[in-house]
This record gives structure tokens, C-alpha cells and sequence, in this order.
């Protein structure tokens, strides 16, 4: 029993996140322009992060919901949420959580420095780093309430 209520927290939290990053990708998905709709979910995603446009990746001539960084955090969780599904146990350390901030953190330390541009493809794979790394982090926490 206690396997099965698993699996279906593995299936709740990766349908919450496949809904969350269809939003952030919308775009893509979209090949007619729909302004009101593309507004409505660009205001939901507002709270979330900043949306530069120039930090943001884009598709159809129009920005995905979140700037880049975001983009590849929410991608990462749902990756790792998609290979919880496979039959083996991760657990990580509070100390593997910083380690897998510090690559993201150096990023925005240096483009804060002036050392060099944002790169939009180097946010996204930092972000994607500490996206699955948090995911696997916040589930093992999560799914020892239901074990």
C-alpha cells in the first residue's frame, strides 16, 4: 500500500509540474497569436520571476512566461520528477543542495560583477542543476509524510 501511495505522489507531482511548464512554454504550443490569453498567463507567472524580455528565451515571436534561469529550474524539476518514476531511490544532503546552488550562484555573481553578459543558454543549464536537484530534495522530504 504504502508503494502505491508513492507512486501516485510521484504521478501527482509530475502532472503539476508537465501542467506548470506547458504554462511556461505556452508559446510554443500556441502558432496563432492570442494576446489576452498570452497576457492572462504571463500575468500568473508574474509573482514568480522578474520576465525580462531580454533574459527570456522566446518561440513564435513572443517570450516564454519566465526569464531563462526560471525556465531551466521549473525544466529540471520536471525532468527529475519524470526519472522519480524509475524504480530507485535518491535522497540528497542538505550540503549537495548548496553544492548544486553554487554554479547558479557564480552565474549571477559574475553578471552582476560585469565579468561578462547574460547568457541565456548558461541560466538555463545552472537552473536546471538546481531545479532537479531542489525537486529530488523537497519530494524525499514530502514523501516521508506518506510512508
Amino acid at each position: 500500500m504504502q508503494k502505491k501511495n508513492i507512486f501516485y505522489l510521484k504521478i501527482f507531482f509530475l502532472a503539476g509540474l508537465l501542467v506548470w511548464n506547458l504554462g511556461i512554454f505556452s508559446p510554443c504550443l500556441n502558432s496563432k497569436s492570442n494576446l489576452f490569453t498570452y497576457h492572462l498567463i504571463k500575468f500568473i507567472y508574474s509573482p514568480v520571476c522578474h520576465q525580462k524580455i531580454e533574459r527570456s528565451f522566446s518561440c513564435n515571436h513572443f517570450q516564454l512566461m519566465v526569464c531563462a534561469r526560471c525556465s531551466g529550474i521549473y525544466f529540471g524539476a520536471m525532468i527529475a520528477a519524470l526519472l522519480n518514476l524509475l524504480p530507485v531511490s535518491v535522497t540528497i544532503s542538505k550540503r549537495f543542495l548548496f553544492y548544486a546552488a553554487i554554479p547558479m550562484l557564480i552565474d549571477i555573481i559574475l553578471i552582476n560583477s560585469g565579468v561578462y553578459e547574460y547568457i541565456k543558454v548558461i541560466s538555463f543549464i545552472t537552473g536546471n542543476i538546481f531545479g532537479a536537484t531542489v525537486f529530488i530534495f523537497i519530494f524525499d522530504i514530502v514523501k516521508d509524510y506518506f510512508v
